[in-house]
């Protein structure tokens, strides 16, 4: 006969334990067993059943029969007592994935965990290449339409190197790309990556303290304090200099026979073999990229202005187009434009937070975005005092576990309560679970390996809770719902001897 949803029947008789004894229950017929064995200080000893269906058990007139044989999860035998056996049936609570939180790159297939951007190459073919921390340095070719289309980590002396590793040699690294190649300075070596592969290649040219990193078809550029250099290419490993007065430039873009660069005293253009000339440039740039025609791009500030701003300015110093940003936003730092089209990246920036950040100008004159994606520094994420998740919950205290009110108990007319918590497993199978203030599993949340962090709160109603969980560079959100269709199941008492 059939028991309607929801029904319990407690069974109070105790069984006199033998090995291998039968333990019988009654239960509705609808929803998952979740079955536990306690010693008599309340602790969880054996985990019988967890989320089982009516196929684990022998199903008879009397309920549910299970065996238990008197031995703890690690197999050892338990010593005499009196033992209790109880958990809960689980109705149909529903877990479902809301979003990515802080991080937009997660939200690609098959995205590196990207937890900062360090450059980024605009390729004219659409889409660029990126260099970043995730956690290793990689690089990556991504495209907006396609999302990643390959990612490598980085070699470092025949080795892959963390980017703590990459600082520790003085010299952040760099990235240039061609129309077959991109190129990574690390560690003052240089590798080669094929655009269309990503295949790697360890050059055996050394760009000692490179400050900064561009690249023709023809030659690699690149500065350091001693001058500004190059390589032909395909690159034999030779590195020539390039004559360069006033002191050496910290910022550089080439292009067709022309090197725009940025110097302490300002901005500088070299055409060919002649001799640099300054830009008069009504604004101090730290950023530079030759652009369509005789222009280049900067980000940079204004004279009498800290407001930091992107500008389009002709060779001869005329600021022919400012795009300023609002008060609050993040603040323009790196530029790369297309030599070929009205089209930029830049990376805005503001504290724990980057947005990369693509732009073009449509037929009518304005400027459009043509994508952007902005990650947070979230490695202490939780819930804001709104219930709103944030990226930075450290001063803010966050629940331990969340009680909820569960159906009413038809047989004694009562609301139990029943306090939920977070808890994970470490390999050989991570979990992230749902679980009892007894550690009872109630619910299944996610196999996802790289878990390091979660958080809980109650959701937008009484028996729905709101989850997190992020491994230091991406939170996923999870709303865990009808949690009040869960009831006590009372299986009785067993006597080992």
């Amino acid at each position: 006969m059939a028991i309607a949803l929801g029904l319990l029947v407690p069974v109070s008789a105790f069984a006199q334990a033998q090995d291998a004894g039968d333990i019988t229950f009654a239960v509705p017929d609808a929803g998952r067993v979740t079955l536990g064995v306690f010693d008599n200080s309340g602790k969880l000893v054996r985990t019988l059943h967890r989320l089982a269906t009516e196929k684990d058990f022998r199903v008879g007139l009397n309920g549910y029969t299970t065996r238990w044989d008197g031995r703890d999860d690690a197999g050892r035998r338990l010593p005499a007592g009196r033992y209790h056996l109880r958990g809960y049936l689980v109705g149909d609570i529903s877990v479902e994935g809301e979003n990515f939180l802080f991080n937009d790159w997660a939200l690609a297939d098959d995205a590196p965990p990207i937890r900062k951007i360090l450059g980024f190459s605009l390729l004219e073919s659409g889409g660029g290449v990126l260099l970043v921390e995730a956690p290793e340095l990689t690089v990556a070719r991504y495209s907006a339409e396609k999302g990643f289309l390959w990612k490598r980590e980085v070699s470092l002396g025949g080795s892959v190197g963390s980017v703590g590793s990459v600082g520790s040699v003085g010299s952040p690294p760099l990235l240039a790309a061609n129309s077959t190649f991109a190129y990574v300075v690390a560690a003052d070596m240089l590798t080669l990556f094929e655009l269309e592969t990503g295949e790697p290649t360890i050059s055996p040219l050394a760009a000692t303290g490179a400050t900064s990193l561009t690249a023709t078809d023809s030659a690699l550029f690149w500065t350091s304090p001693t001058g500004v250099f190059r390589t032909d290419l395909p690159s034999s490993g030779n590195a020539t200099a390039v004559p360069f007065a006033p002191p050496p430039p910290t910022v550089i873009d080439a292009a067709s026979g022309r090197i725009v660069a940025h110097a302490e005293e300002g901005v500088f253009l070299k055409k060919g073999d002649a001799a640099p000339e300054k830009v008069p440039l009504a604004a101090t740039a730290n950023s530079l990229s030759l652009g369509s025609g005789d222009t280049f791009w900067f980000t940079g500030t204004e004279p009498g202005s800290f407001d930091r701003l992107i500008g389009q300015a002709s060779f001869s110093g005329e600021v022919l187009r400012v795009l300023r940003t609002d008060a609050g936003d993040p603040q323009p730092e790196f530029i790369r434009a297309s030599r070929t089209r009205d089209q930029f990246v830049a990376m805005e920036v503001l504290p724990g937070l980057q947005r990369l950040r693509c732009m073009a100008r449509a037929e009518d004159g304005t400027w459009t975005i043509d994508w952007q994606r902005t990650i947070e520094d979230c490695r202490n994420f939780g819930f804001g005092k709104d219930g709103r998740p944030v990226a930075d919950a450290k001063e803010i205290p966050q629940a331990k576990e969340v009680t909820i009110r569960l159906d009413e108990n038809p047989l004694t007319g009562r609301h139990d309560t029943l306090a939920l918590r977070v808890q994970r497993t470490g390999p050989p199978n991570p979990a992230t679970m749902l679980v009892t203030r007894d550690g009872l599993v109630i619910a299944d949340v996610s196999n996802r390996p790289d878990v390091v962090r979660t958080a809980i709160r109650r959701g937008d109603k009484p028996d729905t809770i709101s989850l997190l969980q992020g491994n230091g560079t991406s939170v996923e959100q999870f709303s865990i719902r009808k949690l009040r269709r869960i009831l006590p199941i009372d299986a009785g008492g067993v006597d080992l001897p």
